[in-house]
């Protein structure tokens, strides 16, 4: 076991040597010299996802800069080595069921990370926070890279990832990291779509530059939410809910605690392995309501599409479905907030 450590101190690789870390389970005792895989090199091409082929290849006017959410599991591994052919194609997978709500409307880019295993995301902001900060490096390298080489200062972005990815941006922007740093930079934002985490107005006070989005066409804002069930005490084991967070509901793009009908729910799509080109569609599914910490989904018209996952979200927690429920809603809404932006700035130069 590594050395107590005081509050004014700050933790090191070196000081989880020997650890066994992980929650509910944990992992092999970490071994800074064996558990880190090589950082991604971001001028290589291998360093960045591939795009599935039925994505659209024209040119759009926004670029997306997408982190995916938690891909590794496995029993053994601290870190997602990229090279590893599996973790890939599970990564890949996200760009099929939640990045492409971007699909024709904005061009995206998606690096590689070395991410956490899930059994340390509930340590990764303490006691596992040494290795968290090895895929914030990275994400700050791959994001400086996109935009002197692929974005060029040509176009507006918008800030996009679900779960550990959403905690990773989050983090990263409260640090001024992500056109956070400045109003300058921040009028580059479209949005941010962080959904899957919560921001608090204590990481508001952090950074006042981050605001939440209170309206469909606001920019330069940040969109969060979690779903469940209105089942009893449901949010207590949502693990990315916490205490106090905003919550914008995404069919009203409101943070007030309107309920919204079904109606309201333009499409829920969810995506099959057997057939990734053609999801299950479902208009109407569900109704919402901001409902304390968490955003609570009533009149499921096919529940048998949200059974229970895992131990980590068990059922009536629906964090793995976050954008499939409202999936033809964010797509919506991404349409939205460009046109609103591009308006915005055309308005400017005149």
């Amino acid at each position: 076991m590594a050395p107590a450590k005081k509050d004014d101190d700050i933790l090191t690789l070196e000081d989880l040597r020997g650890q066994e870390l992980g929650i509910p389970t944990t992992l092999p005792p970490f071994n800074p010299d064996m558990d880190v895989p090589d950082a991604p090199v971001y001028t290589n091409p291998d360093s960045w996802l591939t795009m599935p082929a039925y994505f659209s290849d024209e040119e759009q006017p926004v670029d997306v800069f997408w982190v995916y959410p938690t891909i590794l599991s496995d029993n053994t591994t601290y870190l997602m080595d990229i090279s590893d052919a599996a973790l890939r194609e599970k990564a890949d997978w996200t760009l099929v069921e939640q990045a492409s709500i971007f699909d024709g409307q904005a061009n995206i880019y998606a690096p590689f990370y070395r991410q956490n295993n899930v059994k340390i995301n509930p340590l990764m902001l303490t006691d596992a926070k040494p290795i968290f900060d090895l895929g914030q490096q990275d994400l700050i390298h791959a994001f400086a890279y996109f935009l002197e080489h692929f974005n060029k200062g040509e176009r507006p972005i918008i800030l996009a990832a679900h779960s550990q990815g959403s905690v990773r941006v989050v983090e990263l922007s409260k640090a001024g990291e992500l056109l956070t740093g400045d109003a300058e930079s921040l009028q580059r934002l479209v949005a941010a779509y962080v959904i899957g985490y919560s921001i608090t107005p204590l990481d508001l006070e952090q950074n006042p530059l981050m605001k939440i989005s209170e309206n469909a066409t606001e920019t330069g804002c940040f969109i969060t939410y979690n779903t469940i069930s209105d089942a009893e005490g449901k949010e207590k084991e949502g693990p990315t809910i916490i205490p106090g967070t905003f919550v914008v509901n995404p069919l009203t793009w409101k943070t007030d605690t309107t309920f919204a009908p079904a109606s309201l729910n333009r499409e829920a799509a969810f995506f099959k392995h057997e057939h990734p080109e053609t999801p299950d569609r479902y208009p109407n599914f569900a109704a919402a309501q901001v409902v304390d910490n968490a955003l609570v989904i009533t009149n499921i018209s096919n529940p048998e599409e949200l059974p229970a996952t895992s131990v980590t979200f068990p059922e009536g927690v629906y964090h793995m479905y976050d954008y499939a429920i409202f999936y033809e809603n964010l797509r919506a809404n991404v349409g939205d907030r460009i046109q609103a932006y591009l308006k915005n700035e055309n308005v400017t130069q005149q």
